[in-house]
């Protein structure tokens, strides 16, 4: 199932970083255990799509209830679904979960995202900070990459001139760099991108480095960022570049019901080298102990109850 872009503007998204204006719609999810959950995850070429995908065949695999993908931009749009009732789980970033969840809930965190920008293999750009003046691509409308590159452009632009901030889908926006019409495409998800693997770019391209911006979040939003490598080769002719890790979780509405909550955290304990895509590098929070620190979003007391139910 896909959103299309005037559902999403329906849902307030695509205007000025995400808004909600969620007063007028309206829903119902699954009141028991054996109705399939709706699980909003990402955009065709991204993490969160495949993740939620091998998440929903786990899930179906073992039965009863089930899981509908349904595919939009991002965190933003994701949020923006769960409290309009239209999905009963979806996956967020941490930071833009602190600022937009509300009294969503959290099954679990599950891994962690890198904030990457790239630029083609001959611009000149060589450190986040040349990117002052810069055309930026700074995620889809409705992502989560969105909270985290701005800030990045304000670290990055504070003495400069102002990038040139755009908001488009991933493949439009490689396309567009492509073009020579941006500078630079930030996005976030794991390492590497399915989009880059499955579809590289004809021009040459590779990651920028951002240590100086990735510090600057790290220091000032302890609680969401850190520090992260990202190591050579993992897109080709790339070089050892640092950027920031965001812990990705998986949220839910509180009406979901309890069975359903348990056997999703059945699933995320039982089956975790499943979930995980193919040759993703990186972090990964599929563990008890991972599991449960969601912090700054709750728990769901039934997530917490089944947590306890196997550990103690």
């Amino acid at each position: 199932m896909e959103l299309t872009r005037r559902e999403l503007l329906g849902l307030g998204l695509g205007l000025g970083g995400g808004a909600l204006a969620l007063t007028a719609m309206t829903g119902c999810g699954p009141t028991d255990a054996d109705s399939p959950l709706r699980l909003a995850s990402g955009e065709r070429g991204g993490t969160y799509l495949q993740f939620a995908e091998n998440l929903r065949d786990r899930v179906v695999a073992r039965g009863p209830g089930g899981l509908t993908v349904v595919e939009t931009e991002g965190s933003d749009a994701n949020v923006a679904l769960l409290r309009a009732a239209r999905a009963d789980l979806g996956l967020c970033l941490a930071d833009l979960a602190a600022e937009r969840a509300g009294d969503l809930l959290a099954v679990g965190r599950v891994y962690q995202n890198y904030l990457q920008c790239l630029v083609r293999s001959d611009s000149d750009l060589a450190v986040a900070a040349d990117l002052s003046g810069c055309a930026v691509s700074v995620g889809a409308p409705g992502s989560g990459a969105t909270l985290a590159a701005r800030r990045m452009l304000d670290a990055v632009t504070a003495h400069g001139g102002a990038a040139s901030a755009r908001q488009l889908p991933l493949r439009s926006a490689l396309d567009a760099l492509e073009a020579r019409e941006l500078d630079a495409v930030f996005f976030s998800g794991g390492v590497p991108i399915p989009e880059l693997v499955d579809h590289p770019p004809r021009s040459g391209v590779r990651l920028l480095d951002l240590s100086a911006p990735a510090e600057d979040l790290r220091r000032t939003w302890p609680e969401f960022y850190r520090t992260a490598e990202i190591t050579a080769g993992v897109y080709p002719g790339q070089r050892d570049v640092t950027t920031v890790g965001i812990p990705n979780l998986l949220l839910v509405r509180p009406e979901v019901d309890s069975d359903a909550v348990r056997r999703l955290v059945d699933v995320l304990l039982d089956e975790a080298p499943r979930l995980v895509p193919p040759g993703t590098l990186g972090v990964q929070y599929l563990t008890e102990s991972s599991l449960i620190d969601t912090a700054p979003i709750a728990l769901h007391p039934d997530a917490l109850a089944a947590y306890r139910d196997r550990y103690g």
